[in-house]
């Protein structure tokens, strides 16, 4: 039961996702949704119960069931509502982190202290050993990728930033495995990635905030660029959000 409980859940999704509803936002009736996904009214309340829990959906009384609007006020509590999140949300939230990524390289370059340094090494060297091919070592990889990351904001001290960057947590570190579950399918991804960490963080011992800045913007510009477009020709594939390659 619990199996075909998570099935209509992940269904109905998939119908918010893609706009399969109504223009204001209400799904099918009961029935016609039990109907429609070959289960028992039963086994599709439980569905939109836990639905309901996780914020996704409300029931309004005598009008039906509708799909809530995200509350991003609260960007942390609002990382439950990620399921139905835009298919842009990727490459939107890169964006972001080029805002603050790219500046916090700049200052940590100026400010980082050799214990902050000694850190982001001992970080890079775990992430080199990891392997990628179960899913539990992309989950760590991806770990330690955010955590490096975390380490220049910490360098960076500025406290405004490091406030700023304790909002987006969790979100970073969940769009970080939803970005290497996709790239790590290419088998050229991994290295890249580790090369142009390997600058960064040069650039950073030597004090050299402008190659700190170009070496992670050049870094996330690659990751914006493969996950909604794809590898070059004649590289390894992966899935890439759905989006064509023009």
């Amino acid at each position: 039961m619990e199996k075909k409980r998570d099935f209509v859940i992940q269904e109905i999704l998939d119908m918010v996702r893609r706009g399969d509803l109504s223009a204001d936002g209400k799904l099918p009736s009961e029935r016609d949704l039990a109907v429609r996904l070959g289960v028992s009214r039963v086994i599709l309340r439980e569905a939109i119960v836990a639905l309901e829990t996780l914020g996704v959906l409300e029931t309004r009384e005598r009008a039906g069931i509708y799909v809530r609007e995200p509350e991003l006020g609260g960007i942390t509590e609002s990382l439950r509502l990620m399921p139905f999140w835009p298919e842009n949300f990727v490459p939107q939230f890169l964006e972001i982190r080029l805002i603050i990524d790219v500046s916090a390289a700049e200052l940590a370059a100026l400010r980082r202290t050799d214990q902050q340094l000694s850190r982001m090494k001992e970080c890079l060297k775990t992430l080199r050993g990891i392997a990628i091919d179960t899913r539990e070592g992309v989950r760590a990889q991806a770990h330690y990728e955010y955590l490096f990351h975390t380490l220049i904001i910490e360098a960076a001290q500025n406290e405004i930033l490091s406030r700023i960057w304790e909002g987006l947590v969790s979100l970073v570190e969940k769009n970080n495995e939803i970005i290497h579950e996709s790239l790590t399918r290419d088998e050229n991804w991994a290295p890249r990635v580790g090369m142009q960490h390997e600058a960064t963080l040069r650039a950073i011992e030597e004090r050299d905030s402008v190659a700190a800045g170009q070496g992670m913007r050049t870094h996330l510009l690659e990751i914006r660029e493969r996950y909604v477009v794809g590898p070059p020709r004649g590289e390894g594939r992966y899935a890439y959000n759905g989006l064509a390659r023009p």
